[in-house]
């Protein structure tokens, strides 16, 4: 554990936030709530990864990383990771469908935008993790123990979707931010353990990469075709973190991961 301050992640994290709000508030001020496509969402989604560029090569904990070298081991486990996330959201949507707390009303259109759906899909994720673990992460472990670290990254994430959470959230939900936000705050800090663990087994975005992307693809390329949450128990089967199994699926893997880091260090101490 390095002594210095958490100055530097944590201006890294302030600058970000800033970069977040300002994008909503004077941006996009005089644009409706249901713009798409606009100058302010384009600066939220880009000043993360601008920002982790600049501070990864400034930051002497992290200047000398190689987060995103291609690595046999580190590409398979990807793999892996990707695999096992997808047959989640899959197995919770038919879950949420057989219970009826879903229903799937095709979209006759959706099948030509698929592929450049799914594109941008890949693109955001890859730049959400260019700076979450590409930059934060590590330069929070590096000085940090993983309670704090996780803790810190996770309402820095949660915090940079606050300013378009109200359009992210009408994608696939009717529900109130007031009762949907607290759940997405424990659902970003679940995912963020499990992104965590990921990176400590790997030292690397790609397993994070292709969990957060294969998620995303399939959640959102579901609800693009036409699935549809609806009932009182959307709480519970929502595809996103916000869901209350999605939380319980990311705790228990980060759990396991954590205890076979733990027993690896004992074994090897």
């Amino acid at each position: 554990m390095r002594r210095d301050s958490l100055l530097t992640p944590l201006v890294f994290a302030a600058l970000v936030l800033a970069a977040g709000a300002a994008s909503r508030l004077l941006i996009d001020a005089d644009r409706p709530a249901s713009a798409e496509g606009t100058p302010g969402k384009l600066v939220w989604i880009l000043a993360p990864a601008l920002l982790a560029v600049v501070f990864r090569r400034l930051d002497p904990a992290t200047r000398s990383e190689h987060l995103f070298a291609f690595t046999r081991v580190g590409v398979r486990f990807a793999l892996s990771v990707a695999a096992a996330g997808g047959a989640a959201v899959c197995a919770l949507i038919v879950l949420g469908l057989l219970t009826g707390s879903a229903t799937w009303v095709p979209v006759p259109a959706a099948a030509s935008n698929l592929a450049s759906t799914a594109a941008g899909l890949a693109v955001f994720a890859f730049l959400e993790e260019s700076a979450w673990r590409g930059y934060l992460l590590p330069a929070l472990l590096a000085r940090a123990s993983v309670p704090l670290a996780v803790a810190v990254a996770a309402i820095t994430w949660f915090g940079w979707h606050l300013p378009y959470l109200d359009q992210l959230a009408a994608a696939y939900t009717d529900e109130a931010l007031a009762t949907l936000a607290p759940r997405l705050l424990l659902g970003v800090a679940a995912m963020q353990w499990l992104y965590t663990e990921l990176f400590l087994r790997c030292r690397s975005v790609w397993p994070a990469f292709a969990l957060h992307a294969t998620m995303n693809l399939v959640a959102m390329l579901a609800l693009a075709c036409g699935l549809r949450l609806i009932g009182a128990r959307t709480w519970l089967f929502s595809p996103s973190a916000d869901g209350v199994i999605v939380v319980a699926l990311c705790c228990a893997a980060g759990f396991w991961l954590s205890v076979r880091r733990c027993r690896g260090s004992c074994g090897t101490s």
